[in-house]
């Protein structure tokens, strides 16, 4: 006997959504390797680029390098949200999905795009872990920002 269509066995709903939070679990690592790692980095040990600028302009240079580190994070977790929507076949188009996974992740929330029952719950934890990932950006980006004031760089 063949499901009807439209209708997702409970193993395909079980691989789905455990990709998904393997998706999480994988950008979460990535995100906190980008700031202990790469953006930690660079406040311990000055890079040469940084260091041959003048004593005002290095605090500035720091925070910006930090900033574009941190956009760069969350743009890769749209891209992966959005190759894993358009591989799934839970979105039409890698742009839809990309759309979709914007307004989503940002707590944005227009509604317009939305996906089809029973994966309607994706939404909602690329959400959680959108929203987890902007609160450690905003507090490392602080804590950088701090640290540039502290120590007058």
């Amino acid at each position: 006997m063949k499901p009807a269509a439209g209708y997702v066995t409970v193993f395909q709903a079980a691989k789905i959504y455990s990709l998904a939070i393997l998706l999480v679990v994988t950008l979460f690592y990535i995100h906190t390797w980008l700031i202990f790692d790469v953006a930690g980095a660079m406040l311990h040990s000055t890079p040469a680029f940084i260091s041959r600028l003048a004593p005002s302009e290095k605090g500035k240079a720091i925070i910006l390098c930090c900033f574009i580190i941190l956009f760069m994070a969350h743009l890769l977790e749209v891209v992966g949200w959005s190759v894993f929507l358009r591989l799934t076949k839970l979105v039409s188009s890698l742009t839809g999905g990309f759309y979709f996974v914007g307004v989503s992740i940002s707590t944005l929330g227009y509604g317009d795009v939305v996906l089809e029952r029973p994966w309607r719950q994706i939404g909602p934890v690329i959400a959680i872990a959108g929203v987890l990932k902007f609160g450690c950006s905003t507090a490392f980006l602080f804590f950088v920002i701090q640290t540039v004031w502290e120590q007058h760089i």
